[in-house]
């Protein structure tokens, strides 16, 4: 008994409309990859955007560098290498993704806050609140002053960028990677549904701008510097770039970046001694420690 012989004009033809089907999305995909690699969520927008975000809103880590996988349309991710910003030695590296959507949403899981110690000083710095700073003055002077400290100093009244650079003038601080500057207290409001909104803590070496190129910073008047490059990275936002996993919104870094005024400093692995001076200037609400090691690196 013979079998019916196939069709094969009709076999070449579903063949040939397969591949045209399988080149169409092929090429489809491609576009979309290419346009939203332009567009869109590049590595370099990607670092610029999301990566300095990760680090404003998380300044309990020290976020140095992070680079892009210039994946696939459906597997692009951003990685920012770093450690816990701790007093004494580095507890170890570790990786924190940020991966975008195709529909403009991004997700963070480990980048939403800060957390621990730090977390929680950043957080308590509220404005025009009288603070007692009667015990960190007595838990400073118990402690050996040679100790490193992580700390934030919270100044009594907001500063602007002059009054900053002559408090800096006045210690003999000069700016660097250990000096970052809170533009934004945190901010929470029980009575309403609004999100919370994480502070804004800014220091110029966060943007992938300054990390790929070697820039100086400006000793005394750094607060003056940093202000400015704020203000360049909020300029280049988008109304529309997704900030939500970083506890961020465009209004709220637009508005910090409109008043600049800074409401404290987040300090890095400075000296107890160094500290204690500060709390005798009356531009000094109170200074909340954090992390306090000894410095292993130096000989004694």
């Amino acid at each position: 008994m013979n079998g019916r012989e196939p069709n094969w004009a009709y076999v070449a033809w579903s063949l040939v409309k397969v591949l045209a089907v399988t080149a169409a999305l092929y090429l489809a995909f491609s576009a979309a990859d290419r346009v939203l690699s332009v567009f869109v969520d590049d590595d370099e927008r990607m670092g610029l955007v999301y990566g300095t975000a990760a680090r404003i809103a998380n300044p309990d880590k020290r976020l140095p560098y992070g680079q892009g996988d210039a994946g696939w349309l459906l597997n692009t991710t951003y990685t920012l290498h770093g450690e816990p910003r701790r007093a004494g030695l580095s507890e170890g590296r570790r990786e924190y993704e940020i991966v975008p959507s195709l529909f403009g949403t991004v997700r963070a899981p480990s980048l939403d806050g800060p957390s621990g110690s730090l977390g929680d000083a950043v957080s308590s710095v509220v404005p025009d609140t009288a603070v007692d700073s009667g015990d960190v003055r007595q838990t400073i002077d118990g402690l050996p002053q040679t100790l490193k400290a992580v700390a934030v100093v919270e100044f009594a009244q907001p500063m602007t960028s002059e009054r900053l650079v002559a408090f800096n003038r006045r210690h003999k601080i000069c700016g660097g990677a250990d000096v970052s500057y809170i533009y934004a207290p945190y901010y929470y409001d029980d009575s309403t549904s609004e999100t919370p909104l994480n502070a804004v803590v800014w220091n110029r070496g966060m943007t992938e701008d300054y990390i790929r190129e070697d820039f100086a910073y400006q000793c005394e008047t750094e607060p003056e510097a940093a202000l400015a490059g704020f203000r360049q990275w909020v300029g280049r936002l988008d109304e529309g770039d997704d900030l939500s996993a970083f506890m961020l919104d465009y209004a709220w870094l637009s508005e910090a970046a409109k008043e600049g005024l800074v409401y404290g400093l987040v300090v890095d692995r400075w000296k107890l001694a160094d500290l204690r001076k500060l709390l005798d200037d009356s531009d000094v609400g109170t200074v909340r420690l954090a992390d306090v090691a000894f410095d292993l690196g130096e000989a004694e």
